[in-house]
């Protein structure tokens, strides 16, 4: 640790590790996270991937490796440029799974600095042989985005058309949200999430942000908003194609931030 933004940015992790800060979801996503290696705008981490974060199959659920990789690239950028930065453009691609427990090495670098924009990636590979797991490009942006403004909340009645896929898709949504079905992660970030319009390949959400997944300043956590957008857009896409599918590239752009406790609506089509 050579200066006061390195030193900064690794006391602030290990106060989201440790769960001094945020409200759990940082800490659980991060959980048995081990910095091996430390300096300006680049780190090394060593993981196991914990039972926490598994998905309905048993692999690190993608939102919370996409949590994961948010966290590590802020906390890399803010090693570098000494100064609280903020998602604009986040992208994940995803090239295997890893299994809960399994062992993974992951590198944060920054690499671009455009004024107030820096461009950050971080790679996850497997331990031991090295296969490239997951590599997220983050661009981040110092000044403080405008919080976005709760939308008109409008009533609509759930209606259900176009056979048994859709049916399906869901019953599995309401089962995540319920609970009965994964390990927790997704009905936390899915808390209070509610359906509004459905038919085969398009849907409505209304949500109210909960302070589940809220972020050390009271915003919409960015990880939990990426595993949100990850679900039903597997949901709309399950009620088109009636099948199983998997993450293979992922992309979000944030153009503002939402408060907890803001009403939102998506509109998501498969």
């Amino acid at each position: 640790m050579e200066n006061d933004s390195l030193q900064t940015s690794l006391a602030w992790l290990r106060d989201i590790l440790q769960g001094k800060i945020g409200h759990g979801l940082d800490t659980r996503v991060l959980q048995g996270l081990r910095v091996i290696h430390a300096e300006k705008g680049f780190m090394r981490f060593d993981f196991v991937v914990p039972k926490s974060v598994s998905d309905i199959d048993g692999n690190w659920n993608v939102g919370a490796l996409a949590s994961l990789v948010d966290l590590l690239g802020g906390v890399t950028i803010f090693s570098f440029a000494n100064r609280v930065v903020t998602s604009v453009d986040f992208s994940v691609s995803y090239y295997s799974t890893a299994k809960i427990q399994e062992h993974v090495e992951i590198e944060s670098k920054v690499s671009a600095n455009k004024g107030n924009l820096i461009h950050v990636v971080v790679e996850v590979k497997r331990k031991g042989n090295g296969e490239v797991i997951a590599v997220g490009k983050l661009w981040m942006a110092s000044n403080k985005l405008s919080v976005a403004q709760g939308a008109k909340e409008k009533r609509n009645y759930l209606k259900m058309e176009g056979g048994d896929s859709l049916k399906t898709a869901l019953a599995w949504l309401r089962g995540v949200i319920n609970g009965k079905i994964g390990h927790g992660l997704e009905a936390r970030v899915l808390q209070g999430l509610r359906v509004t319009h459905a038919e085969k390949g398009f849907m409505r959400f209304d949500f109210v942000v909960p302070n589940t997944v809220s972020d050390v300043d009271g915003n919409w956590h960015v990880g939990a908003l990426a595993s949100l957008l990850d679900l039903i857009g597997i949901v709309t896409i399950y009620s088109f194609a009636n099948s199983v599918i998997s993450t293979v590239d992922f992309n979000a752009s944030y153009y503002s931030t939402a408060k907890i406790q803001v009403r939102v609506s998506y509109l998501i089509l498969g």
